[in-house]
């Protein structure tokens, strides 16, 4: 008998790539996480964002997609770049002392979405909405069953910051703040 192997993924909807309006729904807080960049194991603080798109499935939902961003508003952090990038303007020395990611839930935006080499969704970059947009209210007011799952599954993972074997990068801190 044979063996089959396909390049498949599933049979679930793909979001669509290219500039889709959202609205974001959730930012997750997944604690510290161990991972590896440039060769060398890091213990960083990581936080998921997740949005609804505009666009919907053909069950008539709307697609979601989130992304994963480590803790930091360090000047080359993807967060800060991203959130900068969504409000289309730099942050203030003094707004960059603090910001409440929890304050994101229901802001729109427009994400640049790609296909990667295997069609995954990406988000590449986030972007204002023009004015005179309408804005998009959130439907999602809390996450689906195996949503919220694969959330503990991932906090589950965390590690306790104090066992950091290396340092952060620099601009980074490894602490929450």
């Amino acid at each position: 008998m044979s063996i089959i192997a396909t390049n498949q993924s599933g049979d679930f909807e793909k979001a669509p790539t290219g500039l889709q309006q959202a609205v974001c729904v959730f930012v997750h807080d997944i604690g510290f996480q161990v991972g590896t960049w440039a060769g060398q194991e890091k213990i960083q603080h990581k936080i998921i964002i997740t949005w609804e798109l505009a666009e919907k499935m053909q069950n008539s939902e709307r697609f979601t997609l989130s992304k994963w961003y480590t803790l930091s508003l360090h000047e080359k952090a993807n967060l800060r770049k991203d959130l900068e990038g969504w409000r289309g303007k730099p942050f203030s020395e003094d707004e960059l002392k603090g910001i409440d990611l929890e304050e994101l839930k229901g802001a729109n935006c427009f994400l640049n979405i790609t296909a990667t080499a295997t069609d995954k969704r990406k988000v590449v970059a986030v972007a204002p909405l023009p004015k005179g947009t309408p804005q998009m209210k959130p439907i999602s007011t809390q996450p689906s069953e195996k949503f919220a799952q694969w959330i503990a599954q991932e906090r589950a993972k965390a590690v306790n910051p104090s066992v950091a074997t290396t340092a952060p990068a620099e601009g980074e801190s490894d602490l929450p703040f």
